[in-house]
């Protein structure tokens, strides 16, 4: 996020979006949020105002995530204005104050327009999106070839509607028309300055694309869809994309938190209004004093900012401070909070002592109640005021009026405001409006739902169940969709997750039928071909998954469907939803598929990169002839948006940079959201596993384990040569010796291996053989590990970096040949146990005795070792709040929300 240079103006962009909203601190909330989240997506955005106004738009977004906001860059133009005081007294509300500003934007006209014609020359195409009151700074724009207008409205969809209806009186449904027809008079709204000015950006308004709403269609959907069909078939488009705040709000007791928090934490839930009226609202003093009895009078807890309106440019001058009554503060400080500084109005209207707002309902404020469940005293002053009062309190029916607009020159007298508080508070019809103010909040925040479409695997299945937690615990629901038997799997792995973090997560699970071969240890091939028939078997959901995503897509504002890169196939119809989008999991490492692009075409590398990529296997052997053939069917049907990495940029960033730079489009995302397992664990004394306690009987880094995942079984030869190079190595070793999964884990028997007869007895004293399920991250994670042998699946790869324990890295299928590659020549953290050019060989005793020896007992060992602990170091700051792993997920659940 910075201030733009020459230079970044004149670089090569695909798309880039220019944002000119009005210098008005209600209508800047949306512009800056909209600029945040479309950077966001990778594409530049310049957002450009008078100098006064871009230093109040760069204070909001102090603290932002810088990940989100690389391609934000703010450009002022220095103009002079008058600065009058607010005049509390005036006949008419509208805050005068405010209009030397709005015209000094009238200045912006010819250097806006020399800014869009400088970046249409380097880019594809300008995007424009200008606030409706500065439609006449854009108003040359249209004549640029390459640049296209969207006008964003910082008002409700409703309001907008009520001029087209009051012009044409267009058949609308009962329910709108029950509404419509109470609307206020426009007298009074506006003082002639405003109008004036207004007027002017009517007659330059430009032929855009679309308009853009600061609201939802959970919200206000009747009335955009009315707007719809009067377009016609003219193609002009209206986006609903707020609410433009947070609709999950984390109440931690954390150092620093606003004093007004702290009240509200020592009240009782729902029972405090809130009582603000905005940024360009003045009170005179007889309505400053009736206000201040009615609260008193009502009994209630309040909090109430008192504070006089903002002026055009908010860093000058001073303010009036507004007189209570004598000793009324010392009076109402038992339930009553009055603030004369800024308050942190979100999150006191999403507070749980909060149960209602008094508020001049500017459509900001509306939004952040509506979004926080919160009811609404309405008490409208000017502007959008008035029928915005209406909406809430006719139309969503989550209000009450104070006074209607048509009593707008009577001073409010204290008992209807005292009668009024004490309705909204406590009375039924107060608990009615906060029932359907809860509904509406819960049905924005279902907004946004997610389908999970994993692979039936269970080296798949991991990512994506833990990607689906994570995402039901940022309060989105969450489907996780694939067949019987592997949703049996999910849930077992999902047993004694916390039911608070879950509430959002389903399974669906669609039964099919598939053959579950046994696994062949013998095969030349290692790839574990009984797997092939679940692999297939899961082409049989394209239809129901399809239904499912219509089905939500109906009922949601969008629906964002995560997937398997090998279930391509089974979504290829999503897209054709509109308000779908699809994006790739890739359950391996970023390296793996950019050295897919590097064989194809070479790019330039840097030398520490090239130098891995040069040493690359084979991929003769990784998979068997069925796997390629089902893949094949993935690659031809890929349609998404982004794509997701089971890895940290601590681990591969190098990688995922090189892949952003040959992303086609360039605004198409990569993030990596892992590591997807834990990087601290707490080793519990209770209900230990067994392999955990006689690990704590060993020396500290002593003990190498050997597991070769759920997919691997070995031949006897294969059995036997390691048995012998494990107890010839003097080392102590935990060893999972047990047979690949079948397709369907849950069927039939599984065979036993054997081994040197006195085998178990002669090592037991260093040794421990586990024919089980083995709890592979706790064994890594435990002090006694000090390596692992393993077959370099990416997930035992992220498992063992993120708890710092180098490999032994024997490969035998799939990814993982170049993985091992990635482990031992890239990241220096491991051995190879046998190249993968030898893999056909048996590999003898004395190569594992050697290859244990020395990740065990030598200084090479040591060195990877040291190597290793500094990489799990640098995980764990990645995912710890404000590092890259914890702003990437931030960026990604930005992104699909925006």
């Amino acid at each position: 996020m910075a201030a733009a240079t020459t230079n970044h103006v004149e670089q090569q962009h695909d798309v880039v979006v220019v944002v000119v909203p009005l210098p008005a601190q209600g209508h800047l909330h949306a512009a800056i949020e909209l600029s945040h989240r479309i950077s966001s997506a990778n594409i530049p955005v310049y957002y450009v105002s008078t100098a006064a106004h871009v230093r109040q738009a760069q204070s909001r977004a102090v603290g932002w995530d810088p990940l989100n906001t690389t391609n934000l860059n703010f450009i002022d133009f220095p103009v002079t204005f008058e600065v009058p005081p607010p005049n509390p007294d005036a006949s008419i509300k509208f805050p005068s104050q405010l209009v030397p500003a709005f015209n000094s934007s009238l200045q912006l006209r010819e250097p806006v327009t020399d800014l869009v014609n400088k970046l249409a020359s380097t880019s594809r195409r300008v995007v424009v999106i200008h606030d409706f009151l500065t439609s006449w700074v854009v108003q040359d724009v249209p004549k640029i070839p390459n640049a296209e207008c969207y006008c964003l409205h910082t008002v409700s969809a409703f309001l907008v509607f009520s001029y087209i209806w009051d012009a044409a009186r267009p058949p609308v449904p009962p329910e709108a028309e029950a509404v419509l027809k109470q609307l206020p008079s426009l007298d009074g709204c506006n003082s002639p300055e405003l109008e004036e000015f207004a007027k002017k950006q009517i007659a330059a308004r430009v032929p855009g694309v679309g308009n853009i709403f600061s609201t939802s269609r959970v919200i206000e959907g009747l009335y955009i869809d009315l707007m719809d069909r009067m377009m016609g078939a003219s193609g002009f488009k209206h986006w609903a994309l707020g609410p433009f705040n947070p609709v999950n709000l984390e109440f931690e007791k954390k150092e620093n938190r606003h004093y007004s928090l702290e009240w509200l934490d020592k009240q009782p839930a729902s029972s405090v209004i809130f009582v603000s009226f905005g940024s360009t609202t003045s009170l005179s003093e007889d309505e400053i004093r009736e206000l201040a009895i009615g609260l008193e009078a009502s009994q209630q807890r309040f909090i109430w900012v008192l504070r006089d309106a903002d002026k055009g440019d908010i860093f000058s001058g001073e303010v009036r401070k507004c007189q209570l009554p004598e000793g009324y503060e010392k009076r109402v400080s038992e339930r009553g909070l009055v603030m004369r500084d800024w308050a942190p109005q979100l999150e006191i209207l999403g507070h749980p002592s909060t149960g209602g707002f008094m508020s001049h309902c500017g459509w900001n404020s509306c939004m952040e109640s509506i979004t926080m469940g919160v009811p609404i005293a309405a008490w409208p002053m000017h502007s959008d005021q008035p029928r915005n009062a209406l909406f809430i309190t006719e139309g969503l029916k989550t209000g009450i009026w104070v006074r209607k607009w048509e009593q707008r020159n009577e001073v409010i007298p204290a008992e209807t405001v005292e009668k009024v508080v004490r309705t909204l508070i406590a009375s039924p019809e107060g608990a009615e409006m906060k029932r359907n103010a809860t509904a509406i909040k819960e049905a924005v925040k279902l907004s946004v739902m997610e389908v999970i479409v994993p692979l039936p695997a269970q080296g798949h299945l991991h990512a994506a169940l833990e990607l689906s937690r994570r995402l039901s615990s940022a309060n989105i629901p969450v489907y996780y969709v694939s067949t019987t038997a592997h949703v049996r799997q999910a849930h077992s792995r999902a047993a004694g997750w916390d039911p608070l973090n879950t509430p959002n997560l389903n399974f669906i699970d669609f039964p099919v039928t598939f053959n579950a071969p046994p696994t062949n240890p013998d095969a030349s091939i290692k790839f574990p071909s009984q797997l092939v028939p679940a692999f297939n078997s899961s082409m049989q959901l394209r239809t129901p998954i399809t239904d499912l995503v219509n089905k939500l897509g109906s009922i949601s504002r969008r629906v964002i469907v995560i997937h398997d890169f090998l279930t391509s196939w089974v979504v290829q119809d999503v897209p054709k939803i509109s308000n779908t989008e699809c994006y790739c999991l890739h359950t391996v490492s970023a390296y793996l598929m950019f050295t897919y692009t590097w064989e194809a075409a070479r790019p330039p590398v840097p030398p520490e990169a090239e130098v891995v990529l040069k040493q690359l296997p084979s991929q003769d052997g990784c998979t068997s002839p069925e796997v390629i053939e089902f893949a094949m069917k993935q690659i031809n049907v890929l349609q998404d948006a982004g794509n997701i990495y089971s890895t940290s940029r601590a681990i591969d960033g190098m990688y995922l940079d090189l892949t952003e730079k040959m992303s086609v489009p360039k605004d198409f995302k990569n993030w990596a959201l892992g590591p997807f397992n834990p990087v601290d664990l707490n080793i519990d004394k209770k209900d230990r596993h067994y392999s955990v306690e006689w690990l704590d009987k060993q020396p500290a880094s002593s003990v190498i384990f050997v597991s070769f995942g759920s997919t691997t079984s070995l031949t006897e030869d294969e059995i036997r040569e390691l048995a012998i190079g494990l107890e010839a190595s003097q080392q102590r070793f935990i060893w999972v010796l047990r047979d690949a999964d079948k397709g369907d884990i849950f069927s039939g028997e599984v065979r036993k291996y054997q081994l040197p007869e006195g085998y178990e007895k002669r090592v037991s004293e260093r040794g421990l053989v586990m024919r089980d399920w083995a709890p592979q991250l706790e064994i890594l994670g435990h002090p006694s590990t000090g390596g692992f042998m393993s077959h370099c699946g990416w997930n035992s790869c992220i498992e063992s970096i993120s708890m710092g324990v180098p490999i032994a890295a024997w490969p035998m299928h799939s990814d993982q040949p170049r993985n091992a590659l990635f482990i031992t020549e890239g990241l220096k953290i491991g051995i190879s146990v046998r190249e993968w050019e030898r893999r056909k060989e048996v590999v003898p005793a004395e190569t594992v005795e050697k290859v244990v020896r020395t990740l065990m007992a030598s200084p090479e060992g040591e060195e990877m070792k040291r190597k290793a602990m500094e990489l799990k170091e640098a995980v764990k700051l990645a995912v710890m709040e404000g590092g890259v792993t914890h702003k990437e997920m931030e960026s990604f659940v930005a992104h699909i929300t925006r």
